[in-house]
């Protein structure tokens, strides 16, 4: 009888288990998620974030209402969710792209919870109320969330090039 390997020693549960992430702690979700993150077009999401923000601006100003906190934020909705969707719909392919790809849910809320710092940050500096900023911090990680975790849901990721 000869000696398993480290491969087909495991039973088909846990290979399951580990393909598909399920074996992940919170913590390890979160660095490849970051790993995937790292590889994000921010140019584009960066020229989407000025984009926003500006036509927001521009639509205040419009309305004869001087707003700098609100642009800003639904300006760094838009760049961290171009950058969330375009590292899971990138070509290139890793281990932790896969796994991001197959659970585009639980990636995005690294894109959301990031969007939610920031702006936090942002509203306490322009704003300085703690609750106001909390809420609108809230409500704009879960606008984060929801449309990276549409997009890697719904979204087709790009053929690598032979």
């Amino acid at each position: 009888m000869s000696t398993p390997t480290r491969n087909s020693a495991r039973t088909g549960y846990e290979q399951g288990r580990s393909e598909s992430g399920q074996g992940l702690t919170r913590r390890d979700e979160m660095a490849v998620s970051g790993a995937v993150f790292s590889e994000a077009p921010w140019a584009l999401a960066g020229a989407a974030g000025v984009a926003v923000a500006g036509a927001d601006i521009v639509l205040h100003a419009l309305a004869f209402h001087l707003a700098i906190a609100s642009p800003l934020a639904l300006g760094a909705v838009a760049f961290f969710a171009v950058a969330g969707a375009g590292a899971l719909l990138r070509a290139k392919h890793s281990r932790a792209l896969l796994w991001a790809q197959r659970n585009p849910w639980r990636f995005a809320a690294f894109p959301g919870a990031a969007c939610a710092i920031v702006v936090f940050a942002l509203s306490i500096v322009v704003d300085g109320g703690l609750f106001g900023s909390l809420w609108t911090a809230l409500w704009h990680g879960a606008a984060t969330y929801g449309l990276t975790g549409l997009v890697g849901s719904v979204g087709r990721p790009r053929r690598a090039r032979s």
